[in-house]
């Protein structure tokens, strides 16, 4: 590990994509959309996805991408992000015997939508000089462009941008009270989540605002940041003492979100062959722990192989 390395980035990638696969699991084993999932409470929804989004803002470096070509960033982001969403898709579609359809966007959506974003912010960034200007630039046009909620680029934009705040706010003495703040505005809005105010039910569209659309987008953004911060604060603080290996299997999390959905896909159809669903809380989170575990076992041993071999790993790994 080199002399200053961050290990707490990699950390909550392999936290992110862990709770994430869990959650997919839970729906698998339950048959449901929303499962009774740790407790029944749907908390997976608000905070998986935003988690994640997160962490990938609080990776952006604005002044490295100022200094690089935009093509050269596009091209390493389609290279990294878009090329291994499509194959994983295709063997998604040869697997269950579909034809190519617009479901890329609800399989993949969060690479896509990251793709976009970053997009717009590398113009906007070669653009604008003030990140300041920047930020608010880029999340506006994102958020005023209609069907901009296609593949959710609405919905993650902001949580990039927060991310991005957040890691600077963790380097000054207001980190501690901001996550105080967050810890209390997040335990006190925990009972009032509804998976109706989710983005998969309440997408935000600039072609039909309307005053409820505005407060759930507002609270799902408070929620989901809320929760997130206090946990990525937890694991920035305590980094040297979590295991080093959790900070390595954080650069299989694309390949372990990629792949999952094949292999869940498998195991959809062997639990409703066998009838094998539960809406039992304890039932649930066992048995989607242990199949979570073994999907991440197997996705890491698939990307540990296709990195023997340059193609597989363009192809199936994005690098």
């Amino acid at each position: 590990m080199k002399d200053g390395y961050l290990l707490y980035p990699d950390i909550c990638k392999f936290v992110g994509i862990f709770f994430v696969t869990w959650s997919h699991c839970a729906q698998r084993v339950s048959g449901m959309v929303w499962p009774n999932f740790l407790g029944g409470y749907h908390l997976d929804v608000a905070l998986a996805m935003p988690f994640f989004m997160i962490i990938s803002g609080s990776l952006i470096n604005l002044d490295k991408m100022r200094n690089s070509r935009t093509s050269s960033f596009i091209l390493s982001k389609l290279k990294r992000l878009i090329v291994p969403s499509l194959v994983w898709y295709f063997v998604l579609l040869i697997f269950s015997f579909h034809l190519p359809d617009l479901s890329i966007f609800t399989y993949y959506w969060y690479l896509n939508a990251l793709f976009a974003c970053l997009c717009v912010i590398m113009i906007c960034v070669k653009i604008i000089k003030n990140n300041s200007i920047c930020w608010f630039v880029s999340t506006s046009i994102i958020l005023i462009v209609p069907y901009s909620d296609l593949s959710h680029i609405n919905f993650m934009m902001p949580f990039l941008w927060a991310g991005y705040t957040f890691r600077k706010i963790c380097n000054t003495k207001y980190a501690r009270q901001t996550v105080i703040i967050c810890f209390i505005l997040g335990l006190c809005l925990c009972p009032m989540w509804n998976p109706v105010y989710s983005v998969y039910l309440s997408p935000f569209n600039s072609l039909y605002i309307c005053t409820d659309m505005v407060l759930i987008m507002f609270f799902r953004f408070i929620i989901g940041f809320t929760l997130s911060a206090v946990i990525i604060y937890l694991i920035f603080k305590t980094e040297k003492t979590w295991i080093s290996h959790l900070s390595q299997f954080g650069s299989y999390s694309l390949v372990i979100y990629t792949s999952s959905l094949v292999l869940l896909a498998f195991f959809l159809r062997v639990f409703d062959y066998f009838n094998i669903h539960t809406n039992r809380y304890f039932i649930i989170d066992v048995l989607s722990l242990l199949l979570c575990t073994f999907i991440i076992f197997i996705a890491i041993k698939f990307a540990d192989l296709c990195r023997k071999k340059k193609i597989l790993q363009l192809l199936f790994l994005g690098e």
